[in-house]
């Protein structure tokens, strides 16, 4: 099942509407399964598109709903074709060309051929925070009366590209000859800009680099001056859950970087990350770096730590 799962994501991740079709179609079938206490049976009159929806999407949205409702056992759900076709009807010493249920006779005949109750329209729209929702309306094939309506709303779908900026504060732990080798923490300002990519729906990439200040109080003789330097790093981010009707997502990260120091002696780390970000923009991380170049006899700094302050554009 996982792997299915999988699958599927990595299948429809490129088309977002696609992947939040899939999504929300087991609610399609559960809301129209509901109708059947309503009406026995129906048949597809027309799908309907947001102006906002590509033609590709369409044609397979209307397939895959087609193929979902018609394999319902409660409610027997059939396609209408000729509630789709253009018709060339004669009134008096006219052509009228119509499409659709036009009017009631079209629609009692067309009821009793196809050996149904009333119809179906369903209608797709996505809205600006990309989510997209489906509207279902049955009537009665008889007097046209709507029996049943709903609107399923499915989640808005994730940004695939965006910037995140961020202030941190870094803690370190210094040993150095000039300090008589005891540890002492301090703490520098960092500012920093990574570009963020989303992989899946939930593994993301990242790359970036901040700048940052040690102004490095506590230290001597070699410290006495503030220490610039600036990061580098790339970093694999997955999202663990969201809450708060997915306004809040929380998510993991790991990587490797350097840091361009020659005071620090410029080592590599590994880092990894714990973040929360809200609404898709403010975000709030912990990061933890293990150094794996940056010890010899008179220096060692075998890590530090960051908290974050961010937002994503």
């Amino acid at each position: 099942m996982f792997c299915s799962t999988l699958s599927a994501q990595e299948t429809y991740w490129k088309d977002q509407r696609i992947m939040q079709l899939e999504e929300i179609t087991p609610q399609l079938i559960e809301s129209v399964q509901q109708m059947h206490e309503k009406i026995r049976s129906v048949a597809i009159s027309s799908v309907s598109f947001g102006d906002n929806l590509p033609d590709n999407f369409r044609r397979v949205a209307t397939a895959r709903i087609h193929q979902s409702l018609t394999q319902l056992s409660k409610l027997k759900v059939s396609v209408c074709e000729t509630c789709t076709q253009i018709r060339t009807v004669i009134a008096g010493s006219y052509l009228k060309i119509a499409r659709g249920i036009a009017d009631d006779d079209f629609r009692i005949k067309t009821a009793k051929s196809l050996n149904v109750r009333g119809f179906l329209d369903i209608a797709l729209f996505m809205t600006e925070d990309r989510q997209l929702s489906i509207a279902l309306n049955a009537f009665e094939a008889s007097n046209g009366e709507i029996v049943y309506s709903k609107i399923i709303t499915g989640e808005p779908a994730k940004s695939e590209h965006y910037l995140h900026v961020y202030l941190a504060k870094m803690q370190v732990g210094i040993t150095h000859s000039s300090t008589g080798n005891t540890p002492i923490t301090h703490s520098a300002m960092q500012l920093g800009v990574e570009a963020m990519m989303r992989l899946t729906s939930s593994w993301t990439f990242s790359g970036g680099g901040s700048v940052f200040s040690d102004d490095n109080t506590n230290l001597t003789t070699k410290y006495e001056k503030s220490i610039n330097g600036i990061t580098l790093d790339g970093m694999v981010g997955y999202d663990l859950f969201g809450f708060g009707g997915n306004q809040a997502d929380v998510s993991i990260s790991g990587g490797l970087g350097m840091i361009f120091a020659a005071a620090l002696n410029s080592p590599m780390y590994v880092k990894g990350g714990l973040n929360l970000t809200v609404a898709e923009q403010l975000t709030l991380g912990f990061n933890y770096l293990n150094m794996l170049s940056s010890n010899d006899d008179t220096f060692k700094m075998p890590n530090m730590t960051n908290i974050t302050l961010g937002w994503k554009f």
